[in-house]
């Protein structure tokens, strides 16, 4: 399996990644996509990437540190440096985010603008971070005239009609465990409708680890298959079909080997 999602260079994963990529490898979980924050992390990820041949990554700045990048050349040339390596396989996590009232929207706006014209300059998929932002990043998206087909909204926890916007412009959408809990059987009921052409798996490791593991601290890679087995129970289907949507779909989408 593939988590399209994960984040190996935090140092609760870091500081044991050998052992994080080993038992992820014997969980099944032989792709993993460690995605960066901010361009270190960037250059940590490609690291990563290099030293494991199941690591890939995907570069990007993320919302909640736009009040630190106040200048474009700063953000973006780094940026780009990195995409140039052969194991980039996508621009992110990037994107907007609400739920905390710094850094303001208008920042993130800003530094979102930048990094998606960055990405009409690259044949690179996007990867977005939307935390109660889903119609506004739509919004951005359609402003810069990206297809939505180059988008992935990641870690999906939105309403019915937003999955229907995200839909409705071709991106795709990614569930993490949170789609596993109990208190989000509404989520669980609208990831149910997404078509099977349409979905990815993700940890967003080490955060929010899934059913039945949630009391566990630090979510892993080796998690994910626990994200599809709900899924999969979800729609009256097996492990493996439902894997197999998923990760074929996450090979299109990012053009992994």
């Amino acid at each position: 399996m593939i988590d399209t999602h994960c984040h190996l260079t935090d140092q609760r994963l870091l500081a044991r990644v050998d052992q994080v990529v080993s038992a992820a490898e014997e969980a099944g979980v032989g792709t993993m996509i460690c995605v960066a924050t901010d361009p270190d992390d960037a250059r940590a990820a490609v690291a990563l990437a290099d030293r494991f041949a199941g690591v890939f990554a995907a570069v990007g700045l993320h919302p909640q540190y736009a009040d630190r990048w106040p200048q474009r050349g700063l953000v973006i040339e780094p940026l780009r440096q990195v995409t140039a390596h052969p194991k980039v396989v996508a621009l992110g996590e990037i994107g907007l985010d609400r739920h905390y009232p710094d850094p303001p929207l208008d920042i993130q706006r800003r530094l979102l603008t930048w990094q998606l014209e960055l990405a009409g300059e690259l044949a690179l998929p996007i990867v977005l971070h939307s935390r109660e932002t889903v119609l506004d990043t739509i919004a951005l998206i359609r402003s810069v005239g990206l297809p939505g087909e180059r988008f992935v909204f990641h870690c999906f926890t939105g309403t019915a009609a937003e999955l229907d916007a995200i839909l409705d412009i071709g991106a795709m959408v990614s569930f993490t465990g949170v789609v596993t809990f109990k208190s989000a059987r509404a989520l669980a009921a609208a990831a149910g409708r997404v078509p099977l052409g349409r979905f990815m798996l993700e940890t967003d490791a080490p955060y929010l680890t899934p059913e039945p593991f949630r009391k566990v601290a630090v979510n892993e890679p080796r998690y994910v298959p626990h994200v599809a087995r709900f899924l999969a129970q979800q729609r009256g289907m097996t492990l493996g079909e439902l894997a197999n949507h998923a990760d074929a779909n996450a090979r299109r989408f990012y053009r992994l080997p």
